[in-house]
């Protein structure tokens, strides 16, 4: 699957900030570790499937007063970064506590000719609750599967680590079952006028841009909070 390379993804202006309405709106299979029971079935149903990725990369309570939506591409080394330095910091201090709620978004680029697969190999994860999992074996491995020479061949031996039953795992990625998912994600974040990962959205309208370091995440959330009377 590929998405048009027309379009440039620096230096257009950023549109409708209050976009969480449109944006929220492999063939080798590695063999199943000794010892570890393969039961986690990705689902045939395309409702079904779809329906769990999407709700699978939502972090935290919906009664959050804040949400933040990442808006990121596994082939991204800022992105990389970004979960490397600062998300799990994040998480312990918002997410866990019910101060914020997360939206993972997939952006590839067109000049990232894996990063489509790797979205598929998460939100295929995420159909049985692995999405988080997945993702972050995706940045802390990030060269090894867009070095490999079947990188399909790798994000089967995540999924197998990860208690996932590949065949049903790499029938989600080989058909393209994910796409519809990745598209509207991607057609949301080009009619909002994003071009670059990473690139964040605070309180559906604050924007933070690249992989900022976490005193830049506190210090907008914090305020947010203290506005919304939760700080």
């Amino acid at each position: 699957m590929r998405f048009p390379s027309g379009r440039s993804r620096r230096g257009a202006p950023v549109r409708g900030l209050l976009l969480t309405a449109s944006l929220l709106g492999l063939f080798a299979v590695a063999r199943p570790q000794p010892g570890l029971a393969q039961a986690s079935v990705v689902p045939e149903d395309p409702t079904a499937l779809i329906s769990r990725a999407d709700r699978a990369r939502i972090l935290g309570s919906d009664d959050a007063l804040v949400r933040v939506v990442e808006i990121s591409d596994f082939e991204c080394p800022f992105c990389a970064r970004f979960n490397s330095e600062t998300f799990h910091a994040l998480d312990s201090l918002y997410i866990e506590t019910g101060k914020i709620q997360y939206v993972w978004i997939g952006f590839p680029s067109p000049s990232h000719p894996r990063a489509f697969p790797a979205i598929e190999a998460a939100f295929c994860a995420g159909s049985v609750g692995k999405f988080w999992q997945m993702h972050d074996l995706l940045f802390e491995n990030q060269a090894e599967w867009m070095e490999a020479a079947n990188p399909s061949e790798v994000f089967a031996r995540y999924a197998s680590g990860l208690g996932i039953d590949v065949v049903s795992f790499a029938l989600c990625i080989g058909n393209d079952r994910m796409a519809p998912l990745i598209v509207r994600d991607y057609e949301g974040v080009v009619r909002a006028g994003i071009t670059q990962t990473p690139f964040f959205i605070v309180a559906d309208s604050v924007p933070i841009v690249g992989a900022a370091p976490l005193e830049q995440f506190v210090e907008t959330i914090d305020d947010l909070l203290e506005l919304k009377g939760g700080g």
